[in-house]
């Protein structure tokens, strides 16, 4: 295989779960300013359950809406049980680290009880494949090159959802909670959606990942600090800056691996991370992502 092969391939296919995990957690942090530590074992459980619903012999597209609904539900659970009681206190309160911190801690645990440490394989819907295909020079299978799509497709739609009524009220909520309130919008509403809507993508996320890196409930914590890498190097709140930050990761790790260790790929991630915030604190968008958008 050819460099650009080893190492293009990976790093977009990667980047672009690291960066549905970021999109993920901009859904949540727009009208919360929360930053859910608990995101990445919501993804670990979205793999789990495609295991473990694919072995029950449902259709892919059902075992997808499934998965999808039930980790959108269990985000809900959290933010009932671990953020609304924290901002309900005060909104500029950091008690949410904590509380989504034990979430997470909670998530891991059940599902440890629930399914063994083993990982497990999920093979692509078909007619999707692994096996690699002549593109253009390039090595790449048909399930990767859908992984790819269906990011690249869900930003443009969250994009065009920022100009909905919806995505106007988030704008509002986000610039001034107090200020949104006496317009009408309750925030309360606004961020149990957005916990709902975040959970059903890292649930997406999951789903998408089971395949590539096998399903296992210790999955979870490289892929949230991956995704939280991607969401401040593209600027919090930002889809599109994430989706450019998680490619520019994934292909940085797939180099780190190539040409320095395959050992060492996270250190370098770590070390190409601190140098583009030393350079760029607000991430590569420059103008910041949440206010940005408003």
């Amino acid at each position: 295989m050819n460099p650009v092969s080893e190492i293009l391939v990976p790093g977009l296919t990667f980047g672009s779960l690291y960066a549905l995990v970021a999109i993920g957690l901009n859904v949540l942090y727009r009208p919360t300013n929360v930053l859910n530590f608990a995101q990445g074992d919501l993804v670990m459980v979205g793999a789990m359950l495609m295991a473990a619903t694919g072995l029950g012999g449902l259709p892919w597209p059902l075992a997808l809406v499934c998965v999808v609904v039930v980790v959108g539900l269990i985000a809900l659970l959290e933010e009932r049980l671990a953020v609304t009681p924290v901002l309900r206190r005060s909104g500029h309160a950091a008690g949410w680290v904590i509380t989504t911190l034990a979430f997470s801690l909670i998530l891991s645990q059940v599902a440890g009880r629930i399914w063994t440490a083993e990982p497990r394989s999920v093979a692509p819907p078909a007619p999707l494949s692994l096996r690699p295909m002549d593109l253009w020079g390039l090595q790449i299978s048909s399930y990767q090159l859908v992984v790819i799509g269906v990011v690249v497709v869900l930003v443009v739609g969250l994009e065009f959802g920022d100009r909905t009524r919806f995505g106007c009220a988030v704008r509002a909520v986000a610039a001034d909670r107090d200020g949104a309130r006496l317009q009408g919008i309750r925030p309360d509403r606004i961020g149990r959606i957005s916990f709902l809507i975040g959970g059903g993508l890292a649930g997406l996320a999951g789903v998408l990942a089971a395949p590539l890196l096998l399903a296992s409930v210790t999955m979870g914590f490289g892929l949230l600090i991956r995704g939280f890498f991607a969401a401040i190097v593209g600027g919090v709140g930002d889809h599109r800056g994430a989706l450019v930050a998680g490619w520019l990761l994934g292909v940085v790790e797939a180099a780190g691996a190539r040409y320095v260790s395959p050992g060492m790929q996270t250190a370098v991630l770590f070390g190409v991370v601190v140098v583009v915030l030393m350079v760029r604190p607000t991430g590569l968008r420059r103008s910041g992502g949440v206010l940005r958008h408003v």
